[in-house]
């Protein structure tokens, strides 16, 4: 009786071993075909159902769901590089041609008041191309993670007014009307980085100029736990403005790309800096007005 029954037990020994190990040479070999064969979405699966197999199984699938993520973030990586490089050709090129040829036209001309003209268009184009590579530069920093942030209280109207009035004598010369919100007494202020805050409104500063036709007016309110900061411009009526494209990387108004006053990265830099901070930003159009909200959180420690 013992006999039969130790008989038994060995050989459903032997076959458990017998499929424990099939089974395990078949994890083997979809395991080694993973880097040719497996598509995003790939799965390890085992017909012998034995607990121990079952979570060593699951645990490699989320080996190779990390994989597959490392994977998509490098391709992604790769194509915004590669689209760097192409916006980066197109908007810098322009400006450097326009340069080189306003020098010709300067050492040619013998005309003061035409040499002082030419000078001027040259320092502005200078200027562009410095800001131009500036935002490549903080846009690189942000998407490899490497942008320092020193979070901080800031009261967000005093910070605004101040940088929209230093462009006082753009928004005269644009004949462009601010209209600010009526003051109040406490002014609630937000969590920020002073510096990066600072650099989104000024793109929006020189978004407002290129693009508004003649207003543009500040709001602000406050929802949950966040502080709105709206800004809305008339646009011009001859603009053509894709909503859902102007935090889009290199979009600009012009398609042709012949625009060497936008490098079409603003938006997209102010929105990738707001959400740094924790915060988010949304564009609509609105019956001629163009209107961007910007919300961040509230210090409510100070309220």
């Amino acid at each position: 009786m013992w006999g039969w029954i130790f008989v038994f037990l060995a050989f459903a020994l032997l076959l458990y071993i017998f499929f424990l190990k099939q089974e395990l040479r078949k994890l083997k070999q979809e395991i080694q075909e993973i880097p040719t064969n497996a598509s995003y979405g790939s799965r390890l699966y085992v017909d012998f159902r034995e607990k121990a197999i079952m979570e060593l199984v699951d645990e490699l699938n989320q080996m190779i769901d990390a994989f597959e993520e490392k994977n998509r973030q490098a391709k992604r990586m790769e194509e915004n590089v590669k689209l760097s490089i192409a916006g980066l050709s197109h908007d810098l090129r322009t400006p450097l041609t326009s340069i080189h040829g306003y020098v010709q036209l300067f050492h040619a001309a013998t005309d003061e008041t035409k040499k002082a003209q030419y000078l001027k268009i040259i320092e502005h184009a200078v200027k562009r191309l410095i800001e131009m590579t500036d935002h490549f530069y903080d846009l690189a920093r942000i998407e490899m993670n490497q942008k320092e942030m020193a979070l901080s209280s800031i009261s967000l109207s005093n910070l605004v007014e101040e940088i929209f009035l230093s462009f006082y004598e753009q928004f005269e010369e644009k004949h462009i009307e601010l209209q600010f919100p009526e003051p109040v007494h406490e002014r609630p202020t937000i969590i920020a980085d002073p510096l990066l805050l600072t650099r989104v409104i000024q793109n929006i500063v020189q978004n407002i100029l290129r693009y508004a036709n003649s207003q543009a007016v500040i709001r602000y309110l406050e929802e949950d736990n966040h502080l709105i900061f709206s800004i809305k411009n008339d646009i011009k009526p001859d603009s053509k403005v894709a909503i859902e494209k102007v935090f889009t990387r290199f979009y600009t108004e012009v398609s042709s790309r012949t625009n060497t006053e936008s490098s079409g990265i603003g938006l997209y830099l102010s929105k990738k800096l707001v959400e740094k901070m924790n915060g988010s930003m949304d564009a609509v159009l609105q019956d001629g007005w163009f209107i961007l909200n910007i919300h961040l959180p509230l210090n409510r420690t100070q309220m």
